[in-house]
């Protein structure tokens, strides 16, 4: 008899060491996180500080730095996160269509994420009145608006100079697909970029190069798709040392790094090659059936090639120090891709299979909010994901295991059942770990969408 209890006692603790999940269980947590978005979207806008449609967000330092003051998290409102919560939100509609809680809320964030958008390009924040005159001397522009943060408090000429950033690629890419989304929703015909936007600012023919990309030795020139949607400073002959001795005197207006007043800046002058930023242009032109035509196109994939072959991880993307978002971008475009990416899909199912804890989870960097583990671990199962639905091998107890890692996160109030969001992207270079963003609502929907894709490829496991 007594061998018999030990029996069951082990067989009970076998059996726990795999998740096991129930199919409508799962169901009713995506629900529930639909249902948390929904109650958690704006309904009203109050002055330049909420905006009807949005999600809230957040904006905050680690520790306090030069000229941005305190580690205060600050709510704000940005493209990025709208455009992204918004594209997953539409990509979970266009997989069940039975899902129509989501049209509401499609329809009340698209007029706010127009909000953002100048002709064909977006930016990352939207234009509102200046918090300062950006210049000490006259003349001033008749109604300036300036591109800033919503609440983060910006103190100086300089800093709020420095905040009135140019398009960029990122945003217009995640902004563009949205539309492009909404138009096949909503059956209407707003207009969306063809590829030559971002064939006119590819990493070629240029007399100047971003100092991060050099210390980090991405191949010159790249021929990849560059951020900034606008014109760096020009140099005769660019040279490292002479670039350093501009960055050393940054704060001067003869340095091409100083940010002119009512001129979009162009952060440090250059234009920079990012490799998250090269998949979410790669993405929208995907998506949106234009990918063939593109100048861009392999130059944005041999520098996917280079970052995976370098795994350099946590630094493959200026704005992105989580370790895994470049697993989860290049396996959204990996699909497009099976034959030219097929070497680096498999590097990234070793990596995301040999970085996976006990416990199912992952984490990033100590110094990246305190390893990022549930942001880390999100990412990655997502990435897993992605990888397995284009043909990858991955053993389903590895995904189970990160499932049910996330699924003991969760927290469940009166709006439903949601996620604490980690680290999504930060402001790059010298403030790449110090200044973040974060967004609970983009974590949730990516949980949801995780959820989702989950029970189409494990459905007649369960």
């Amino acid at each position: 008899m007594r061998n018999f209890f030990l029996f069951l006692f082990f067989l009970g603790f076998f059996r726990s060491s795999f998740a096991q999940f129930d199919k409508i269980e799962l169901e009713n947590k995506i629900h529930d996180s639909l249902e948390w978005l929904a109650n958690t979207q704006e309904k009203e806008t109050v002055g330049d500080s909420i905006f009807r449609g949005e999600w809230p967000s957040t904006m905050g330092l680690k520790n306090r730095f030069l000229y941005l003051g305190k580690a205060i998290p600050f709510r704000d409102s940005n493209c990025f996160t709208q455009a992204n919560v918004f594209n997953t939100l539409t990509e979970i509609y266009l997989t069940d269509t039975s899902k129509t809680e989501v049209l509401p809320m499609l329809d009340l964030a698209l007029p706010e994420l127009l909000s953002y958008r100048d002709s064909m390009t977006f930016n990352f924040w939207k234009k509102l009145e200046p918090n300062i005159p950006l210049s000490r001397k006259g003349p001033y522009p008749k109604n300036y608006l300036a591109h800033r943060p919503t609440n983060f408090e910006l103190k100086t000429r300089f800093i709020n100079n420095a905040a009135d950033i140019a398009n960029d690629a990122d945003d217009t890419s995640t902004g563009n697909l949205a539309l492009f989304y909404a138009n096949k929703v909503f059956s209407i015909k707003r207009q969306i970029p063809s590829q030559n936007l971002y064939d006119s600012y590819i990493d070629r023919n240029r007399n100047n190069y971003h100092w991060f990309n050099y210390i980090h030795k991405i191949p010159r020139p790249s021929n990849a798709y560059m951020t900034w949607l606008a014109p760096e400073v020009q140099f005769k002959q660019w040279s490292f040392p002479w670039q350093v001795a501009h960055n050393l005197v940054f704060f001067l207006p003869a340095s091409s790094c100083f940010p002119h007043p009512y001129d979009r800046y162009v952060p440090w002058g250059a234009n920079d090659i990012d490799a998250v930023v090269n998949c979410n242009v790669l993405n929208y032109l995907a998506k949106t059936g234009q990918l063939e035509d593109s100048q861009g196109k392999e130059g944005a994939v041999n520098l996917l090639k280079y970052v995976v072959k370098k795994e350099r991880w946590s630094r493959a993307g200026i704005y992105y120090p989580n370790r895994f978002y470049i697993h989860y971008t290049i396996s959204k475009v990996y699909p497009y891709f099976l034959e030219e990416l097929a070497n680096e899909a498999k590097v990234l199912k070793m990596h995301l299979i040999s970085s996976q804890n006990m416990d199912g989870s992952f984490f990033s960097r100590k110094k990246v909010n305190k390893k990022d583990v549930l942001q880390s671990t999100v990412y990655a199962l997502q990435a897993i994901l992605n990888l397995k639905e284009a043909g990858v091998e991955i053993p389903k107890e590895n995904i189970d295991k990160a499932l049910k890692f996330i699924l003991n996160h969760e927290i469940t109030d009166d709006n439903g059942t949601h996620w604490k969001g980690g680290v999504f992207f930060s402001g790059g270079t010298v403030v790449r770990n110090a200044l973040y963003f974060k967004s609970d609502a983009y974590t949730t929907v990516l949980v949801a969408q995780a959820i989702q894709k989950y029970l189409a490829l494990f459905d007649g496991e369960l």
